[in-house]
Parts: structure tokens; sequence; C-alpha cells
């Protein structure tokens, strides 16, 4: 296993190899932080509220809020759902909803509520549609009752809890993005350094290896020469 030491050697060595790749690196990563476009997100929150028949009855004294059940979680649960579908994204779209936009039972929900949010890269766009994602939810609510006919007495209402958020950049999937083109270039680096070192080594092995061959060879040349020549013979 290699030590730091030894690493640091092999990178300075082959600096001529290391050097242009970083360069590239340096320049890759700021040019898609330059052109990867920030995202921008707004939410916002809203809740289910019971019937007016059914929040006038006791103990709620007509307080709406004094009225949470279980089945107005249910009902928000189908809500979401409805709003995921194609065709709700479709009909958002023709009303002028940009970007990605997500509804969901809100986090650790104690009632039925719901968070709408919108991811765009224009925050005017953002904002534009977070309100147009918001009044369609209460269509749908008040169509999906409709569609089954319920009395309008007894239908559930929503209201905002949260209004729509001034849209805040989120930084991180670009800033991901950037962090990964700059570590995928200096491990090219790095490999390319050791890769460069090891092929040089096993050139420089090959080669001093063919020398003493070479060297060998010719030691047993004149030997093989003297060992040729008959015994008892003489030159003239």
């Amino acid at each position: 296993m290699l030590d730091m030491r030894e690493v640091l050697r092999v990178i300075r060595k082959r600096w001529y190899v290391t050097l242009p790749i970083v360069v590239i690196t340096i320049c890759l990563s700021a040019v898609a932080n330059a052109v990867l476009p920030t995202t921008y997100q707004s939410d916002c929150s809203i809740s289910l509220l019971n019937s007016p028949d059914v929040a006038a009855l006791p103990p709620n004294n007509g307080n709406p809020f004094l009225s949470f059940s279980q089945a107005l979680t249910v009902t928000a649960d189908f809500l979401g759902r409805r709003l995921a579908s194609d065709e709700s994204a479709k009909a958002l779209a023709k009303r002028g909803l940009t970007g990605t936009y997500g509804v969901k039972l809100a986090d650790n929900a104690m009632g039925p509520f719901l968070t709408l949010t919108v991811t765009g890269t224009d925050p005017v766009q953002v904002r534009k549609s977070i309100d147009i994602l918001n009044t369609f939810t209460a269509e749908q609510l008040k169509t999906m009752q409709s569609e089954q006919q319920a009395p309008a007495g007894a239908q559930i209402a929503s209201t905002v809890i949260v209004p729509p958020q001034a849209p805040q950049a989120q930084t991180k999937s670009k800033l991901q993005s950037v962090a990964l083109i700059a570590m995928g270039g200096f491990a090219i680096a790095f490999l390319s350094a050791f890769l460069t070192e090891n092929l040089l080594g096993i050139r420089r092995r090959a080669w001093f290896g063919r020398r003493r061959r070479a060297a060998q060879a010719a030691e047993e040349l004149p030997a093989q020469a003297q060992e040729s020549v008959p015994a008892g013979s003489s030159t003239a």
C-alpha cells in the first residue's frame, strides 16, 4: 500500500501528466458552475376543513379547526393522488404552471395538511406557478366532491395555513454536479500519474533486460569461439 510520500513523489515526478488534467478539470468545473441553472423552490401548506354541517355540531361550536378526523386525512391523500395524475399535470401546464410541482401530505402531520411545492429555474415563474397550483388544488377538491354529488352543505373545504413563500435558491444539486466533475477529474489525474509511472517502469525494466542479455551474449561469444578451435592446432 502506497503511503502519502510515495503518492506525492509520483504526482510530482509525473507533473506533465497531472497538470494538464487538473487545469482542464478546473475549467470544466467553472463552466459547469456558470452553465448549470440555479433552481428555485416555493411551497405552501393547506388544510382540509370539515363541512359546515359537521363543524356546527357540538362539541365543535361551529369552529372547523375543532373537527379534524381521520377521514379528512384520507381525503387529503386522495386529493394529493389526483393532483399527481397526468391529467392534472396537463391542466396545470395549460394554465401556465412551469417547472415541476409536488403535492404530498405534510411531514409528521397530525391532521389533513398538504404541502404544495413548485420548482423551476425562473423565480418569477415559480412564484406564479405556486399560486396556480394553490388555486387548482382548491378547485379539484370541489370537483372531486361534486363528481360524487356531495351536498353543498356537507362538502369539505380547504384553507391556506402557510401562504406561498418567496422562491428560494436550491444550490445543493448544482454544487453536487460541480463537485462530481471536480472529483472525477482529480481521480483521472491521480490514476494517470500512476499509470504513466507503471508503464514507464515496465519499459525501463524491459530496456535494461535487453541490454543485460545483449551484454551476456557478447561475453559468451569469445568463450564459444575459443571452444570451437580444435586441440593442438596452431596458427601459421
